[in-house]
């Protein structure tokens, strides 16, 4: 039986105490709202960002989209990586900014890298942090519901989903499934959600009955997933850059650029490790050379060695329709 507290996004039981941390997804909820204004108060962005609101612990601190993004500790592999310790928030920041990449680009530029890089890059990279953290504390043989492994496996589906899904890292799955011909049975759910679901729930089981492996496996299959949804999104915006070029809209480039490249950058360290060849991807969202570097085949092609490597297949990513 679940504790107090606990509660189900999506499908999903939590098995402990998590109803301050799916919370989160309501700032993502609020930056989102702040950046389909005109103008964009970016100062207003940045306060909800670093000061949040929504999440808050028991002890009346606030969990804050930055405070995840700033700190030097996390499991993601980004820190080693990218060589900077706070890679996300330096990302966020930027764009926020207007400075690093995003200087002298147009706010509807720095608004994408905004809001692609925190809806995915720092929810994303929260949700493999808490995996990780689960599998350490199984390896050390720490399975206690409330607070041991399968409350970091909880926390994980609280920042992929939560409150609000349409917020959430989930809700642009099920958008590159629509765009690739990859949804369920019902029409709307991506395969890649159907799957993530399905193993978030096999791996708390497994934490729960004690069995390190079984989440070991769980969790390289929602990695594995992860890689299909942010590959979909890297060849779409890819193809409409192209598209864009060859129209002679540029700032319609440089729009869906800086979406492609936010994108990327959630699954970037992951194929680098598996063959992809990250160079020319990024040299296709290189901010400073809209369209000059490669189109949607372009980044297929890059990114086919690391989707053999981890066993997705071509059916697995579909066809931009």
């Amino acid at each position: 039986m679940a504790p107090a507290g606990a509660a189900s996004d999506g499908g999903y039981d939590y098995a402990s105490d998590v109803s301050a941390h799916r919370l989160v997804v309501l700032d993502v909820c609020d930056v989102n709202e702040l950046l389909d204004a005109e103008p964009i108060d970016f100062a207003a962005v940045d306060v909800v960002y670093r000061e949040g609101g929504n999440s808050v612990n028991a002890d009346g601190s606030v969990r804050t989209l930055a405070g995840f993004a700033t700190a030097e500790d996390r499991l993601h592999g980004l820190a080693e990586y990218y060589d900077t310790p706070t890679p996300l928030d330096d990302y966020v920041t930027a764009a926020i900014e207007g400075t690093g990449a995003f200087e002298g680009t147009s706010d509807a530029v720095r608004r994408q890298g905004v809001q692609k890089g925190i809806q995915n890059q720092v929810m994303v990279a929260w949700v493999v942090h808490e995996l990780n953290s689960a599998l350490a504390k199984a390896d050390d043989g720490d399975f206690g519901a409330a607070e041991g492994a399968p409350h970091n496996w909880d926390e994980a589906w609280a920042f992929y989903h939560g409150a609000e899904s349409g917020c959430a890292p989930y809700n642009t799955a099920n958008s590159r499934a629509e765009n690739f011909g990859t949804t369920g049975a019902d029409g709307e759910t991506g395969l890649t959600n159907e799957a993530i679901l399905a193993a978030m729930m096999a791996g708390r089981d497994a934490l729960v009955d004690g069995d390190a492996q079984g989440a070991q496996d769980a969790a390289d299959e929602v990695i594995r997933n992860l890689v299909i949804t942010y590959s979909q999104a890297a060849i779409r915006y890819a193809t409409l850059v192209a598209e864009d070029v060859s129209a002679g809209d540029t700032e319609a480039a440089a729009e869906h650029q800086a979406e492609g490249l936010a994108f990327f950058r959630v699954i970037e360290p992951a194929v680098a490790g598996a063959g992809a060849d990250v160079d020319a991807v990024n040299a296709v969202f290189d901010l400073s050379a809209p369209g000059q570097n490669g189109d949607g085949d372009t980044v297929r092609q890059a990114l086919q060695p690391a989707w053999e490597s981890v066993g997705i297949t071509p059916e697995d990513i579909g066809q931009l329709g």
